[in-house]
């Protein structure tokens, strides 16, 4: 057993192995991204020129009026689409967190390589939650350039397109994706200490139904309980934003926190005497009684 939780030599040499077992892994991380991203960019900015072939004089006139000022039609939809892939990246790459740890023969070696559990928690986190974004980042700007190239090739007599301004543009809040990213992929990570077979799709299932029973349960509230109060109650920006930072914020630590105390086990096995299930079971009860 090792006491010394963390020591500085040690880490950089399992670091420095698992770099090496997994760099293929950065390239797929890279590319995959970047060819998917492309294709749905030039999807885009045909969608954007439609109404000009079939002859919509106003839009017509709206679109070159923008391009005349630099402003590319295409943004706002470019800003939202890539925000959603980064979702589905991030919380997929989270949910292959403990892959390793699913096959008897590679959990076994990993069990006994001289490593502390939090070593092991802080590499498998560089790999699959602080590396794949700035390789996510640089596909969604290349995909955008390839975009401008490509539009540029086919109508070289017009300039209608313009690269994304990813850190100033109204569309792109680049601190909120972030939180919601991460929070998602915290999500994602804690799924994968459940589901031997097949995480991402569980997980994605089992998230997606638990927002739609909170999502009814608020909506019968207010419809059926309380119709008195339909109309009277606007949320503002400030409490919208408090809300949505407070979730991504709490889904952080808390799944974080559960997944390493599950990562401390000898084999990751689903109880509902486990400690770590029961806190789960736990924070569901407290999203029915926010949702009430």
């Amino acid at each position: 057993m090792i006491k010394n939780i963390f020591n500085p030599t040690r880490f950089a040499s399992y670091l420095r192995k698992d770099w090496t077992e997994n760099r293929t892994q950065f390239y797929f991380d890279f590319i995959i991204p970047y060819g998917l991203l492309t294709l749905l960019f030039i999807w885009i900015d045909f969608t954007k020129t439609q109404p000009v072939a079939l002859g919509n004089r106003l839009y017509t006139d709206l679109l070159m009026d923008k391009a005349a000022r630099g402003i590319d039609e295409s943004w706002s939809l470019i800003g939202f689409s890539a925000f959603l892939c980064l979702l589905f990246y991030m919380a997929f790459i989270g949910s292959t967190f403990f892959l390793a740890s699913k096959h008897r023969r590679d959990h076994i070696g990993d069990l006994t390589l001289p490593a502390s559990n939090a070593e092991k928690f802080a590499v498998r986190w560089l790999r699959t939650s602080l590396a794949p974004l700035p390789l996510f980042a640089l596909a969604a700007v290349l995909a955008d350039l390839t975009r401008i190239g490509f539009i540029h090739l086919l109508f070289p007599d017009i300039s209608i397109s313009f690269p994304m301004p990813w850190l100033r543009h109204q569309s792109m809040d680049l601190w909120s994706s972030l939180r919601m990213a991460y929070g998602t992929q915290a999500l994602f990570i804690l799924g994968a200490t459940y589901w031997h077979k097949k995480p991402f799709q569980k997980t994605l299932s089992v998230a997606l139904l638990l927002f739609l029973f909170y999502y009814f349960l608020y909506y019968y509230c207010n419809v059926y309980l309380h119709p008195e109060q339909i109309g009277q109650y606007y949320p503002t920006v400030r409490w919208f934003n408090g809300w949505e930072f407070g979730v991504s914020l709490s889904l952080l630590l808390f799944c974080y926190v559960l997944a390493f105390l599950r990562m401390q086990r000898a084999t990751l096995i689903v109880s509902w005497k486990d400690p770590t299930t029961l806190a789960l079971l736990a924070a569901a009860l407290a999203g029915v009684w926010l949702c009430l």
